[in-house]
């Protein structure tokens, strides 16, 4: 359900999940709602159902993770932790809710408590990969680059038979480690072997890839043609406006590449899909949204004092478009870049 071609493959999926619907417990019916409301994109409907279902049903772990997923994605710390305390308190002793706990324990600043669990976790399964992400956003949290990178290596063996989102995502966070100790010849290193290319058409994967692209060229690296392929992937992105956490990614890859044209087009297709939002999210897009993508896009066509000036007004509030602490200080060194005058180090493609 993050890209279009995921809610085309959805669609006889949920209409059996329909069909059959009526024959389940309440149970079954709360949650089943809940994914017809996330198949409507109303994803706070889809949190609250959950919220709701797991209260009475704490024991479904299914709905607690993609409870904790919508909320991460609203920026709802609060219920992100309500879903990992659920889960804590009925599997204490299994690994996988401990590391569901301690990613939620992590963004909501329970430093201390988010590293002890994780590790809790790591202790009952070595291979909980989730747990091996709380406890490494623990670490670059607290500016201690070197035991994340020393951690990450370490868990590291544990991931090649893992979904390709975490897998791909904890080497993320270890390319973050590199860069953070001075190594950017190590974080393209890890790029090239681990974050792009098992999976192009997945926008995870292209997230990933844009942020840390995006990430190394502030700090002067030339990445080569490495931008193509990423926004050949992106171009099919626009009008599907899923996540704004995306949305922003995507819009700076076009921009990043020279698509002036289609970066105007996402543009303006961002700003319809504002004015048709759900009431919900209507005053998150005025808001925050939109002037973080204005942001994004003066970003990446180095009008620093446009960037400084809209992304300055989005990130008060910049959690409500989705993405943990560490995702999102990308934009806060766009910022403090654009702050001071400087431009976004991109060379030409």
């Amino acid at each position: 359900f993050e890209g279009a071609e995921g809610w085309a493959h959805a669609q006889p999926y949920i209409d059996r999940m329909r069909t059959a619907a009526g024959a389940g417990g309440e149970r079954e019916r709360i949650f089943c709602a809940a994914v017809e409301a996330w198949a409507a994109r109303d994803y706070w409907k889809a949190r609250d159902l959950l919220d709701a279902l797991t209260v009475r049903w704490p024991a479904d772990l299914c709905a607690i993770k993609w409870g904790q997923y919508h909320a991460f994605n609203l920026g709802d710390q609060a219920a992100l932790l309500r879903f990992g305390e659920r889960a804590r308190i009925v599997f204490e002793n299994e690994p996988y809710a401990n590391g569901l706990y301690a990613f939620a324990l992590e963004q909501n600043h329970r430093l201390d408590e988010a590293e002890e669990t994780g590790h809790r976790a790591c202790e009952l399964a070595i291979d909980d990969a989730w747990a091996h992400h709380a406890v490494a956003h623990v670490m670059e949290t607290q500016g201690r680059a070197k035991d994340g990178a020393r951690w990450l290596n370490h868990c590291s063996h544990t991931w090649e038979k893992k979904g390709v989102f975490i897998r791909d995502h904890n080497w993320w966070h270890a390319g973050l480690f590199q860069i953070a100790l001075g190594r950017e010849d190590l974080a393209l290193k890890i790029y090239d072997e681990r974050l792009w290319g098992a999976w192009p058409e997945f926008p995870q994967e292209q997230i990933g890839a844009v942020s840390m692209l995006w990430r190394l060229e502030m700090r002067g690296l030339d990445v080569g043609d490495r931008w193509k392929p990423v926004v050949a992937q992106v171009r099919r992105r626009a009008g599907e406006h899923i996540l704004p956490f995306h949305d922003l990614h995507y819009l700076y890859a076009l921009a990043r590449a020279g698509h002036e044209g289609e970066a105007c087009k996402f543009m303006a297709s961002l700003n319809a899909h504002a004015e048709t939002a759900p009431a919900g999210a209507k005053d998150f897009w005025r808001g925050v949204g939109i002037p973080a993508a204005e942001g994004v896009l003066a970003f990446a066509n180095d009008d620093c004092e446009r960037a400084a000036a809209s992304l300055g007004r989005a990130l008060p509030a910049l959690h409500l478009a989705g993405g943990s602490h560490a995702q999102r200080h990308l934009f806060v060194e766009a910022f403090e870049r654009a702050s001071a005058g400087q431009t976004s180090g991109r060379r030409a493609i």
